[in-house]
């Protein structure tokens, strides 16, 4: 019993020591809560950091959000109905030393002949993208050193609009004006705006003839594939070679490019090691690739070729006919000396018995002599 009591002492004790610490602690929270410039500062908000293309650059263009929505690789990517809008920004960083007055715009963007997405010129007429996007304040833009400026826009899809995917861009152009008489020169940075407008995507592809011609020694191929669906997608392409008891493919080139609805693109292939006598049969298979969705593949018209060494079959037959001509002339000269050969041994062989008959031949010179002494 004295020791359940010593120890609920001891317990009690030990609970009224701790007090005077806890009341210390609360009190010194308290003190340094209230205290000037004692406040926790507020969690920093991360700034977006220049783009990579900026670096050793003289500007760079950066998507307003970038990090904070889907967007990939510094681009805008949108999927809005037929009537819907929607406002963004874009961040223009001026990497170097001195103020930079920057254009902006926005364009639409067709396939280069080469291959590959072009944004068009400004001051040509733009259709889609390129005509509903509209900026919220002035085209000119003017950057400080070592800093950035933002410049916000919108974007409103028309009513009506067909479900599809639709590109555009935004451009921030930098002239640099001329120097002693020289030529201005642009350097632009175009941001891709893809738009998708929901709806039954439809993937076509159509391709051209194959044509062919030789080049180099071997023959160079080409086809333009066409999209004649509303979906934008990326194409790559094989020539499939038959013949000779093989089966081998040649890439189509250049591969991996974007073809956008209403566009087209040109890819070539080079067959090499030619045989000298044979036939091979060419078709050239298309895979076209929704970015994330699905495919399609489409073969092109089959080529048949037929090798035949000409030159050297053109040659031999020269050198035979020549060879011909030459035996054909020979014989008849043998002929024609086999002949005389014949009749000088005849006449030889006449001449011979008329001798030994003791005939003189007609025509001997010791004849003709003595008939002239006998009639003077």
């Amino acid at each position: 019993m004295n020791s359940c009591l010593r120890a609920q002492g001891c317990a009690t004790a030990t609970h009224r020591a701790r007090f005077p610490a806890l009341w210390c602690l609360l009190l010194t929270g308290l003190v340094l809560a209230l205290a000037p410039g004692a406040q926790a500062a507020p969690a920093p908000v991360p700034s977006p950091t220049p783009p990579e293309s900026a670096a050793g650059a003289p500007f760079g263009v950066q998507a307003g959000l970038y990090g904070l929505t889907t967007l990939t690789g510094g681009h805008f990517g949108y999927a809005l109905k037929a009537g819907a809008r929607i406002e963004d920004s874009a961040v223009i960083y001026n990497e170097s030393d001195e103020a930079r007055t920057f254009h902006v715009y926005g364009a639409d963007v067709a396939n280069a002949a080469g291959g590959g997405l072009a944004p068009a010129q400004e001051g040509q007429q733009m259709r889609a993208v390129g005509a509903w996007l509209k900026l919220d304040s002035e085209a000119t833009v003017t950057v400080q050193p070592k800093s950035n400026a933002t410049v916000r826009f919108s974007l409103a899809v028309p009513d009506g609009t067909p479900p599809g995917s639709y590109l555009g861009s935004l451009v921030t152009a930098l002239r640099t004006p001329a120097v002693n008489g020289g030529v201005n020169t642009e350097t632009r940075i175009a941001r891709l705006v893809e738009l998708t407008v929901p709806g039954t995507a439809d993937l076509q592809v159509s391709l051209t003839e194959l044509e062919h011609r030789p080049a180099s020694g071997g023959e160079e191929f080409t086809v333009t594939v066409r999209n004649t669906g509303n979906v934008l997608y990326t194409l790559a392409g094989t020539l499939n070679i038959t013949g000779g008891g093989s089966t081998r493919t040649v890439p189509l080139t250049p591969t991996g490019i974007y073809v956008i609805p209403g566009g087209s693109a040109t890819i070539t292939g080079r067959l090499a090691d030619l045989p000298a006598l044979g036939r091979r049969a060419v078709t050239a298979s298309v895979t076209a690739t929704v970015p994330g969705g699905a495919a399609k593949t489409v073969d092109s018209n089959t080529v048949r070729l037929s090798y035949f060494p000409w030159l050297i079959t053109t040659l031999t037959a020269c050198g035979l006919l020549a060879l011909g001509l030459l035996l054909v002339v020979t014989r008849k000269r043998r002929r024609a000396w086999l002949r005389r050969r014949t009749e000088e041994r005849t006449a030889l062989r006449a001449l011979r018995r008329e001798l030994r008959a003791g005939n003189r031949p007609a025509g001997d010179p010791h004849e003709a002599q003595a008939g002239g002494a006998k009639h003077p």
